[in-house]
């Protein structure tokens, strides 16, 4: 099978969605099938390790990597974040700027489909939404089949950050964009079930849909202890419980529950063993939320810049504990990938965010850490003290959140399952044209 995947970043960057579509496409080339990669020669972060930058070299527009042929088309770099709390002018820049990329990217990619070779599928992913239209132009014009992967839902997502007001024409616009994505596509791919609900509100038919999670590779990233470590060293720790936050630091994350608990360890009896919380990357929130550190906590609240991909199972095991946080009004409209790592990595979890999902759906089923809606700073604080108390909890959580990274969440099964998809899209399309 001849496979097209578009998507604004790919290998080397760091973007979560980079990382994913380097392990997909990699694995599906061992499969036996011929994949080509269509991205940008833009950079979204800068990876580090530790602190110091990682050196990078200028791409290649055209290379073969591990069975892979990736073609770049020239996009600029994304601009370090800013260390100060940025005015609104600030953001409002930012937010051109990333626009302007976004546009760089689909127009010069819509320029370069032509010199491709012919794919079977086209797999488009949807961040941003526009990168679909280059998959509905490939499908058009080499007669392919088209499978979406639905990474965040849109326009809903931009209403909910408040980024595009629900009705205002530019909102409607991309409306009725992505209703014709999902009626030209023949498959849609949701991370969750939650995501798969959402989505047949926005257009999408039931017969589309296929729930594929995203993963970990279980041999890239080891049951680790906590202990040596070579990130806790470089930040003073050794064997203090530390709370770790890793990935983007985004619009659509909640960090308001995290500073309430963090207020009320400040307000907490700090004689016992405090609790050390770890941030590492970076992005839009990231300036706002240190600037709301309380005084008192500044020497419990520590940061990393973005991590290269070769210190990933070294970060997600830096922490006794995985935090991740998603605002309520993001229910069914984006899925953190980072829980997958964290699960392979045998760290429990501390998650803040709406009570639907496949990450609220695990912690309801095992105990594998603590869930609180957001806005309970409280129960936040308190949860992280009752598994910091109770080692022997502790170790038992850490076995089930390995156990199932192994057994429902690894990198070949989820795989598997994708390489399934592509098959019988392409069977459905062999049958339409012989019938």
């Amino acid at each position: 099978m001849r496979i097209l995947l578009l998507n604004q970043f790919y290998y080397p960057d760091i973007a979560a969605t980079a990382q994913l579509c380097t392990d997909w496409a990699e694995d599906l080339t061992r499969l036996g099938h011929d994949v080509t990669v269509l991205c940008g020669s833009g950079r979204y972060r800068q990876p580090h390790l530790g602190r110091m930058a990682e050196p990078t070299r200028t791409l290649p527009l055209d290379e073969v990597h591990h069975g892979v042929r990736i073609v770049r088309v020239p996009v600029e770099d994304a601009p370090p974040p800013v260390s100060a709390l940025p005015t609104r002018i600030e953001q409002l820049g930012r937010l051109v700027g990333r626009l302007s990329r976004y546009g760089q990217f689909v127009a010069r990619a819509l320029l370069r489909l032509r010199g491709l070779p012919r794919p079977d599928v086209v797999v488009a992913l949807t961040t941003p939404p526009l990168i679909g239209v280059i998959g509905l132009w490939a499908r058009r014009m080499f007669a392919a089949r088209l499978v979406l992967w639905v990474q965040d839902v849109y326009p809903d997502l931009l209403d909910a950050m408040g980024l595009l007001r629900a009705g205002s024409p530019g909102y409607r616009g991309l409306e009725l964009l992505t209703r014709q994505l999902y009626r030209s596509a023949d498959r849609i791919i949701a991370l969750d079930e939650a995501m798969a609900d959402r989505l047949l509100t926005t257009g999408a038919r039931s017969s589309q849909l296929a729930v594929i999670d995203h993963f970990a590779d279980s041999r890239e990233i080891t049951l680790r202890p906590k202990l040596p470590s070579a990130l806790r060293a470089e930040l003073g720790l050794h064997d203090e419980f530390v709370v770790c936050y890793a990935g983007n630091h985004g619009r659509g994350h909640d960090f308001d529950t995290i500073v309430q608990a963090l207020e009320v360890q400040a307000q907490a009896d700090l004689t016992v063993p405090p609790l050390h919380w770890l941030f590492v990357g970076d992005g839009d929130e990231k300036a706002r939320l240190w600037a709301r550190i309380p005084s008192k906590m500044q020497p419990y609240v520590h940061a990393l810049p973005p991590q290269a991909r070769s210190k990933l199972g070294e970060v997600l095991a830096a922490g006794d504990v995985g935090l991740i946080s998603v605002k309520a009004e993001m229910q069914g409209l984006l899925a953190p990938s980072k829980l997958y790592g964290l699960l392979a990595a045998g760290r429990p979890l501390a998650y803040i965010g709406p009570d639907r999902g496949r990450i609220p759906a695990l912690l309801q089923q095992h105990d594998l850490g603590v869930a609180v809606r957001n806005g309970d700073g409280v129960g936040l604080f308190a949860g992280l003290v009752a598994i910091q108390q109770d080692p022997a909890r502790w170790q038992r959580m850490s076995q089930l959140a390995r156990q199932l990274a192994e057994t429902r969440f690894d990198r070949p099964l989820a795989m598997a399952a994708h390489a399934r998809v592509l098959e019988s899209v392409l069977r459905e399309g062999a049958c339409e044209r012989s019938g």
